[in-house]
């Protein structure tokens, strides 16, 4: 039996709560892959002399090493355990992060990210694993909320520390990853084992583990929710790409407006995931789910038709971030109590594998749209698409 059953963690205990902290560092240390290096692009582009049209590479390996990677990462958090797969992830994290300060070149940091982007894609799935043994019921979605909550409050501070330290040097970027190895050693003497049951890792328990998970793919429950993952992610990432664009051309306002608009929804966002249990309380997880995407979509119809130049646009932000906010505890939380025991990791990875994959399309769709249609129709194409989304989710859910 796990440390984790052994107490109860309804009545934390003084080490438990610090053992849940670490978690939750962990997790907002798994945004760190992009949003910490993508204010350097510039710097590192000039130290290599690398074309305008090849700097995306930084991001793009690392976001291919993390999607590709996750189902493995999945199947040893259920086999050989949430403790050594954290381990694992935090050490090749900060080595990776450090090794590329000392890059030679620019094909060699791409496989320094490529490695990184492995141990950076299991620190969430880990997280929300642990956070799923430990707590139940209302506890477990308050949890979540704390846990999305600290990854929302990482994805605003993030970037602005990376555009502080690239004005100094790119190389100071990577070396924040090596904070990874401190958080390693103290997972390593604090953090127990939290599985109450792990499998033997072996090459015959992989294809018995990968026909168990099959067979739970069947699960019209199971498949809903990592399509919500897939779903959160492709909105946010539209909003992301173009709301700078569109603020640019349309209300002449420059980056800092941009920064100040994108924050505005990840504070609004964490403020209302850490008070999860609150709405847990009152709407079921379908109301709220329902409920989230409706105002993602009510934020992007609002876009287009704010007065040019205003700043009500902000009030867009207010709105999508209250969407966050609401589904992304409901989500996290509802994966985590849905998958057999024995495969709860496999499926956390999955859903964080649908979680990138939107992600990264979301930008290559909505680029397309935009050779036939206006910036102000794409926004409004995406508030419709959250609005069938929603409605979907009603019939299917």
């Amino acid at each position: 039996m796990s440390e984790c059953e052994q107490k109860n963690y309804q009545q934390k205990s003084e080490i438990s709560r610090f053992i849940f902290l670490i978690v939750l560092t962990m997790g907002a240390f798994g945004v760190m892959g992009g949003g910490l290096v993508a204010p350097a692009l510039p710097a590192i582009s000039e130290a290599f002399g690398t074309p305008e049209e090849q700097i995306g590479l930084v991001l793009s390996i690392y976001t291919i090493s993390a999607a590709i990677s996750l189902p493995l990462i999945g199947y040893f958090i259920d086999s050989a355990g949430r403790r050594k797969v954290a381990l694992f992830c935090l050490l090749l994290d900060g080595l990776a992060g450090l090794g590329s300060t000392m890059a030679a070149s620019f094909p060699v940091l791409l496989i320094w990210r490529f490695f990184q982007g492995i141990g950076v894609a299991g620190l969430i799935p880990v997280a929300m694993t642990i956070i799923s043994d430990c707590f139940a019921g209302k506890n477990r979605i308050r949890a979540m909320g704390f846990l999305t909550g600290t990854i929302s409050i990482g994805a605003v501070i993030i970037p602005s520390l990376g555009g502080l330290l690239a004005s100094v040097d790119w190389r100071l970027v990577f070396m924040v990853y090596g904070l990874s190895l401190i958080l390693g050693a103290i997972f390593f003497f604090k953090l127990p084992e939290t599985s109450p049951q792990l499998q033997k890792t072996s090459l015959n328990g992989l294809k018995v583990h990968i026909k168990s998970l099959g067979a739970a793919l069947k699960r019209t429950d199971i498949v809903i929710i990592l399509l919500q993952s897939f779903a959160v992610y492709f909105f946010l990432y539209t909003l992301v790409t173009f709301l700078p664009v569109m603020l640019h051309q349309y209300h002449d306002l420059g980056e800092i407006f941009s920064g100040i608009s994108l924050s505005m929804q990840g504070f609004i966002a964490a403020l209302l995931a850490s008070r999860a249990g609150v709405f847990a309380d009152i709407m079921s997880w379908k109301s709220r789910t329902f409920f989230g995407f409706c105002l993602i979509a009510l934020a992007f119809i609002l876009l287009p038709f704010w007065p040019q130049g205003s700043y009500l646009v902000l009030i867009s932000m207010v709105i999508f971030g209250a969407g966050m906010g609401i589904l992304n505890p409901t989500i996290y939380n509802r994966v985590t109590r849905l998958p057999p025991q024995n495969l709860k990791g496999s499926v956390i990875s999955l859903f964080n594998t649908l979680k990138y994959i939107g992600m990264s399309l979301s930008p290559l769709v909505f680029s397309l749209l935009l050779l036939k249609f206006s910036m102000h129709s794409l926004f409004i194409m995406a508030g419709i698409t959250a609005i069938i989304w929603a409605g979907s989710l009603l019939y299917y859910g």
